[in-house]
C-alpha cells in the first residue's frame, strides 16, 4: 500500500487499527502488553498514535488478535511512516500549544477538512494580516516578540499551500457563522481584506465556503467550533480536533466522529446556498471598507 498521505496520518490509523481489533478480539491492553513482554503504557502508546511499533511487536500483536492477514500491510505502513521525510517541518523553537503540532501533520495529511467556524476563520482559510491579528490577539501578542509573531504567521500561510495539492487531493469544506464576518479582526480593513481572501480562495473547485445566517436560530453546533478531519486510508473513521485557551484535543470514537458528522450535515442543510454565501460575503466586505 503507498504511503499516500503524511506519517503523522498514518501513525494515528495504525494506532486507531490496533485498537480496534484488540476489542474485537476481546483483549485488554495489560493482556496485550504480556503477550509482547511490555507495559500496558506502552501499548496505550501504539494506540494513541504517540510511538510506532516495531515489526516484531506488529506481528505479534497482530497474531494475537486474530487478524495475521494484516501482517503484510501494517509491516508495509510501519517502513512506510519511518522512511517517509516530512514535507511539512515544524520549527521546534515555536511554542505551539499542545496537541497542536499533531493537528498539523494530520492537515497536511487529510483528503477532506469540514469546519464550522464560531469565532473566527479558520487558519487554513485566513489571509496574513488577519492571522497576524488574530495571533496577536488571542495568543497573548504582547507577550511575544515579532519575530516570534512572524514566525507564526509564516507557518500558518505555509500551511495553506495544502489545498493546491492534488494527490491526494484535498476538499475543504467550510461553514461559516455569520458573526464572524462582522468580527472586525484587525480592524475593518483588515476584516475586508480577510473577506476577499475567502471570496477569492472559493474560487478553488476543492474549497466551498457557506454561511449559517442570523435567522436561523438555535442550531445544533451551539456547543462551538469544530474540524473533522478525513484520511484517504481505507477504514479509518477520520477525527474531530477541538481548541479551546490551553490547546487542542481529539475526538476520534467512531461514535463521537458519527456524531460531529451529523452536526455538520445539519449545518449545511441550514446554511445559505453556496451562490447566496459569497453574496453576503461580498456585501458585508463593501460595508466594511467600501
Amino acid at each position: 500500500m503507498p504511503l499516500s498521505t503524511t506519517p503523522t496520518v498514518v501513525k494515528r490509523y495504525i494506532g486507531f487499527e490496533l485498537q480496534r481489533l484488540r476489542e474485537a478480539a476481546g483483549k485488554s491492553q495489560p493482556e496485550a502488553g504480556k503477550e509482547i513482554d511490555t507495559s500496558k503504557a506502552k501499548i496505550s502508546h501504539f494506540e494513541s498514535g504517540r510511538n510506532l511499533p516495531s515489526l516484531l511487536e506488529a506481528e505479534a500483536l497482530l497474531n494475537f488478535y486474530g487478524a495475521p492477514d494484516l501482517i503484510d500491510l501494517f509491516k508495509d505502513l510501519i517502513v512506510q511512516a519511518r522512511e517517509a521525510k516530512s514535507s511539512f517541518d515544524l520549527d521546534p523553537s515555536l511554542d505551539l500549544a499542545p496537541g497542536f503540532s499533531m493537528y498539523v501533520g494530520l492537515e497536511q495529511g487529510a483528503s477532506r477538512i469540514f469546519t464550522y467556524d464560531a469565532v473566527v476563520v479558520k487558519g487554513i482559510l485566513q489571509c496574513r494580516r488577519y492571522a497576524e491579528a488574530t495571533i496577536r490577539g488571542y495568543l497573548g501578542g504582547e507577550d511575544l516578540s515579532d519575530d516570534q509573531v512572524h514566525e507564526l504567521v509564516d507557518l500558518r500561510m505555509r500551511r495553506q499551500n495544502v489545498l493546491h495539492r492534488t494527490e491526494p487531493r484535498l476538499d475543504v469544506v467550510a461553514v461559516i457563522n455569520q458573526g464572524v464576518l462582522y468580527h472586525q479582526v484587525g480592524g475593518p480593513v483588515v476584516a475586508a481584506e480577510q473577506l476577499a481572501h475567502l471570496l477569492s480562495t472559493a474560487e478553488r473547485d476543492n474549497v466551498t465556503i457557506r454561511v449559517l445566517p442570523y435567522d436561523i436560530g438555535a442550531h445544533p453546533a451551539l456547543h462551538g467550533p469544530f474540524t473533522r478531519l478525513e484520511f484517504p486510508i481505507p477504514r479509518d473513521p477520520g477525527v474531530v480536533y477541538l481548541e479551546d485557551l490551553v490547546g487542542g484535543r481529539y475526538r476520534d470514537d467512531t461514535e463521537d466522529i458519527d456524531r460531529y458528522a451529523d452536526v455538520g450535515d445539519r449545518l449545511l442543510e441550514l446554511a445559505l446556498p453556496e451562490r447566496e454565501s459569497l453574496s453576503l460575503i461580498d456585501t458585508i466586505r463593501r460595508e466594511l471598507a467600501p
